[in-house]
């Protein structure tokens, strides 16, 4: 097989073709909260399996505790001799209402999937793609798709066997793919390894290699006016307060009782002092120490838009400390909270119901179930008027950087100049652990090009960089190219 005659074909088709597919894909709305778009996206995806000469393509409809968006499901068996990758992705993404999507004063299209000149970064500019999901993940996902159809064009057959598992509900905390998994598990234990890809170069064209993820399980609470105290059914004029309990001051209570945001501790009885949590290992702490030799904390700041990171002790956090309050303790984010009016003016009132969303984040080796109980006990008996809704979630996951699926993507960096710094954990979180618990399989993830801005306004992806350290999404596509030739070697 030439992997250079592929390279030359994903070189000559890229802007003519491949970015077209690219865009018309990113065009097309997904949104899983909502549910906009979904259909119409899975249709997408099965006319490109069959495209490729897929075979056993469908919609697996998985039940759970509410029905969900399917996954598109399908297989290529190019030879049965060698190694079969596991192709999960993810067709679903964040909602944009109420972002604001300006640039430079001019209102940009959330689902134009545009090209504009945009500077990511103090001095770090060029040519981007700018689009809800370009970064994460329906970008990197069909530029895959790009490079599969150039090794049937320019070989007839692609390096590898394929099994396509494309969920469309990650951005919900995957609530049906422990279902999804258990139901396929003969299908699915055919593979190799997971594949998950990922636009994931640094603003600076640097590779930041991330050996796991967090655990992480939705959180929704509610709180409405009953015989507890509050309105029942219906605002009240705000004249009222000194006789009836306004349910806001409720749940800022269970809020502020869950989590003291000023320190990172959680709050809720039994997380903190888990004997579950395993910590940094001894090999997570060398990978630290090799990280720290590379991390520039203010540059990391400057990325993420913030001017200061948490204070610990008095200090703010850095070195080894940050990474460990990061990576490797128990987290709670309030996402949202939504409540009565809000709108310009005034509108005086007592609201009726006011509900937040929360996602809660487990460190190696968290139980979810564990997590689950602790959480719906704490609130339950302390805060009945309280309505705690948990999502069903999913557990930590790890890799060691000397497996070989680890050390094969290491070698394929290198081979474009890069040298990977190793990260023991994302600090994010993607439903890995089911594939390493049930079906014991090892997972990877990544790719060249940067792309940023994930579930925020001008969400971007890199086309042509004015640095040439920076790749863009044709650096990509040569990347997998190289990356499925090697797993074919080596797997």
């Amino acid at each position: 097989m030439s992997l250079t005659d592929v390279i030359n074909r994903i070189d000559e088709h890229f802007t003519k073709n491949h970015l077209p597919e690219i865009q018309k894909f990113l065009r097309q709305p997904s949104v899983s909260a909502t549910g906009e778009g979904i259909r119409e996206t899975t249709e997408i995806l099965i006319r490109k399996i069959k495209d490729l000469g897929g075979e056993n393509i469908h919609l697996a409809q998985t039940m759970g505790e509410e029905f969900g968006h399917p996954q598109v499901y399908g297989e290529i068996w190019s030879d049965k001799r060698k190694p079969t990758i596991l192709f999960y992705s993810m067709y679903d993404v964040q909602p944009v209402y109420p972002e604001k999507w300006v640039l430079n004063d001019k209102k940009i299209d959330p689902f134009g999937a545009e090209i504009h000149e945009f500077e990511w970064f103090p001095g770090f500019s060029g040519r981007c793609l700018m689009n809800r999901g370009v970064t994460n993940q329906k970008g990197p996902t069909m530029a895959a798709f790009n490079v599969f159809k150039a090794f049937l064009e320019e070989e007839g057959e692609l390096p590898v066997n394929l099994i396509f598992a494309i969920e469309g509900e990650e951005e919900l905390g995957s609530p049906h793919m422990g279902a999804f998994i258990n139901e396929y598990a003969d299908k699915l234990k055919q593979s190799t390894a997971v594949y998950f890809p990922m636009f994931f170069e640094e603003h600076d064209g640097s590779i930041r290699f991330f050996l796991g993820v967090r655990g992480c399980i939705t959180a929704k609470l509610w709180c409405r006016g009953g015989d507890w105290g509050g309105p029942v059914g219906r605002n009240l004029h705000s004249s009222y307060s000194g006789l009836v309990q306004n349910p806001i001051f409720t749940l800022m209570e269970v809020i502020l009782s869950l989590k003291d945001d000023e320190t990172n501790e959680i709050l809720v009885p039994g997380i903190m002092d888990d004997p579950a949590i395993a910590g940094p290992s001894q090999e997570d702490k060398e990978v630290i120490k090799e990280l720290l030799k590379q991390l520039d904390f203010e540059d990391l700041k400057k990325s993420l838009s913030v001017s200061k990171f948490r204070d610990k002790n008095g200090k703010e956090l850095t070195g080894e400390q940050a990474i460990v309050e990061q990576l490797f303790k128990p987290g709670l984010s309030v996402n949202g909270v939504e409540s009565g009016y809000y709108g310009s003016g005034g509108m005086t009132i007592i609201p009726y119901e006011a509900h937040a969303n929360l996602d809660i984040r487990l460190p190696p080796f968290q139980e979810i179930d564990y997590v689950r109980k602790k959480y719906s006990t704490y609130v339950s008996e302390n805060f009945p008027m309280v309505d705690l809704q948990l999502g069903s979630g999913y557990g930590p996951a790890k890799m060691s950087p000397s497996h070989p699926l680890i050390q094969t993507t290491k070698t394929v960096y290198e081979h474009y100049g890069k040298q990977p710094v190793f990260y023991p954990l994302l600090a994010g979180s993607a439903p890995f652990s089911m594939f390493q618990s049930i079906l014991k399989l090892p997972f990877v993830y990544g790719g060249l090009c940067h792309g940023g801005r994930a579930h925020s306004p001008l969400e971007y992806a890199v086309l042509e960089s004015n640095d040439s350290r920076v790749g863009g999404i044709l650096q990509f596509e040569k990347f997998v190219a190289k990356l499925f030739v090697e797993f074919s070697k080596n797997l």
